[in-house]
C-alpha cells in the first residue's frame, strides 16, 4: 500500500510529509490489526513475533518468514517523552487497556515480559506437520511454548517421528478442523532425550505434511503401504531409532502408527 493512500489514517503523523522522512527519523508505520488504524512508532520498540506455526517455514526460524511485530517497551512515560510510541500508549489508556487484569499487574501496563533467546519452540496446535523449531530471533505468541534446554541437541528428538507418535497418543482430543491440541502439561508428561549428534544439519529442513514426509497416500489405508520417508526425514529419524535400538520392523511401525493416527483424526474432523 502506498504512503499517499494511508497518510490520512496515521493517527500521530505530525509534520512528516513523506515515507523517506519517517524512515530517516527511525520510525515505522504500524497498523493495528484490530482497529485498522495506523501509527508511527520507533523501530527500537518493535520486535518480530511468531504468531502461528504456518509462519515457520524451516526448523530454524528466519526473519524473512515473519510478518508481525510486537510492541516491546521497557521504559516509563517520563523516559518516553518526545517519543511517538507514547502517543500509542496514551491512546491505549483511553481505550481502558491499562485496567485489564493482565495489564494492570505489570510495573508499566504496556511492558510485556521480555523473553530469553535462543529457545526451542513447541506448538499448541498441530495439523499434518510434525515439528519443533530453534528460535534465536523472534518473540512468540501465547499459542506457542518455549523451552530452554541445557543442551540444544534435544531438538533432534523433538522433530523425530518418535516424538510425533508420543504427541498423537497422549495429547488432548482434536478440536476444530482436526488440529491436535497440546497443553503445557501435556508436553511436561512426554519423554524426551538428548541425542549425541549434531542438530545443525537439520536447521534448514522444511517441514511438510507427514504423509509427504513418510511417503503415504492419505486417501488409502496407511497400514497397506510401505513407508518411503524422504531422505531428510529418514536421516533424522534413523539417528533417534539407532539411539533407541529399534529394529527395521519397529521403525516401520512408528511410521505406520503416526500415519494412521493423523489420518484418523483428520477423517473424523471431516465427518463432523
Amino acid at each position: 500500500m502506498k504512503f499517499s493512500e494511508i497518510k490520512h489514517k496515521i493517527k500521530n503523523l505530525g509534520n512528516f510529509k513523506s515515507l523517506k522522512e519517517i524512515k530517516k527519523a527511525g520510525l515505522r508505520i504500524v497498523r493495528n490489526t484490530k482497529t485498522s488504524d495506523y501509527w508511527l512508532i520507533e523501530e527500537e520498540f518493535l520486535k518480530p513475533v511468531i504468531k502461528s506455526p504456518r509462519e515457520c517455514k524451516t526448523i530454524l526460524i528466519k526473519p524473512e518468514d515473519l510478518k508481525y511485530k510486537v510492541l516491546m517497551v521497557h521504559k516509563s512515560k517520563e523516559e518516553l517523552k518526545g517519543k511517538k510510541v507514547l502517543d500509542y500508549i496514551e491512546w491505549g489508556e483511553k481505550q481502558g487497556f491499562h485496567k485489564r487484569p493482565t495489564c494492570k499487574s505489570r510495573k508499566w501496563w504496556w511492558g510485556l515480559e521480555p523473553q530469553k533467546l535462543p529457545m526451542i519452540i513447541l506448538f499448541m496446535f498441530e495439523d499434518e506437520r510434525k515439528f519443533s523449531c530453534l528460535n534465536n530471533y523472534a518473540y512468540v505468541d501465547a499459542a506457542i511454548y518455549t523451552i530452554y534446554p541445557a543442551e540444544f541437541k534435544m531438538l533432534t528428538f523433538l522433530i523425530s517421528m518418535v516424538f510425533a507418535l508420543f504427541k498423537e497418543l497422549l495429547a488432548r482430543p482434536p478440536e476444530g478442523l482436526g488440529a491436535l491440541q497440546m497443553k503445557i502439561y501435556d508436553y511436561e508428561n512426554l519423554p524426551a532425550m538428548v541425542i549425541d549428534d549434531k542438530y545443525d544439519d537439520i536447521l534448514d529442513c522444511k517441514p511438510k505434511s507427514i504423509f509427504t514426509e513418510l511417503g503415504f497416500d492419505p486417501n488409502k489405508s496407511i497400514r497397506e503401504q510401505e513407508p518411503k520417508p524422504l531422505p531428510d526425514r529418514k536421516a533424522l529419524d534413523d539417528i533417534v531409532f539407532d539411539a533407541l535400538g529399534l529394529t527395521e520392523e519397529e521403525r516401520k511401525e512408528v511410521y505406520w502408527a503416526v500415519g494412521e493416527l493423523v489420518q484418523n483424526r483428520l477423517r473424523k474432523a471431516k465427518s463432523v
